[in-house]
C-alpha cells in the first residue's frame, strides 16, 4: 500500500462526493470552495482567487462575474482600480458558504468517527503533513 496514492485517491473520491453534494445546493465545488477562500480573506483580489483555485484568471473572471450576478459576493474595489477586483461575500454569500460547509464537513466528520478517529486530530495532522510538504 503506498501512502501517497491512496491520500490522491482520497482526494478524487472527496471532490467528486463533494460534487454531489454541493448540486442541490446549485454548487460545484470550484464555485464552493471560492465562497471559502472570499470568506476567509475578505477583499481577495481575482488574481489571489485565480492563484488560490489553482484556475485560470479568465476562468476565474467567469466564476466571479457568477458569483456577483447570483448575489452571493460583491466587488469593493476603488473606483479606478482598473480591472481589479476586491471580493466580499454578500450576507447570501455567507449563508450558502455555512450551509455548503455544514453538509460537507459534516459527512465526512461523521465517516471519521465511525472509523474511530477524532476529526479534529485527523485534522490537525493532515494540516500539519500540509505545512512540512509546502515549507519543508
Amino acid at each position: 500500500m503506498d501512502l501517497a496514492y491512496e491520500l490522491h485517491d482520497l482526494v478524487r473520491t472527496l471532490d467528486r462526493q463533494a460534487e454531489r453534494m454541493l448540486r442541490p445546493l446549485n454548487l460545484t465545488y470550484n464555485r464552493y470552495l471560492a465562497l471559502e477562500i472570499v470568506g476567509e480573506h475578505p477583499r481577495v483580489s481575482g488574481a489571489q482567487l485565480a492563484r488560490a483555485l489553482g484556475i485560470t484568471e479568465a476562468s476565474c473572471s467567469a466564476l466571479v462575474r457568477r458569483l456577483i450576478a447570483d448575489g452571493l459576493a460583491a466587488d469593493l474595489a476603488e473606483k479606478g482600480s482598473g480591472n481589479v477586483r476586491r471580493l466580499q461575500l454578500t450576507e447570501n454569500g455567507e449563508l450558502l458558504r455555512g450551509n455548503a460547509s455544514h453538509a460537507l464537513g459534516g459527512a465526512f466528520d461523521d465517516v471519521v468517527r465511525r472509523l474511530g478517529f477524532d476529526p479534529l486530530r485527523l485534522a490537525q495532522t493532515i494540516r500539519s503533513i500540509h505545512n512540512e510538504l509546502k515549507n519543508g
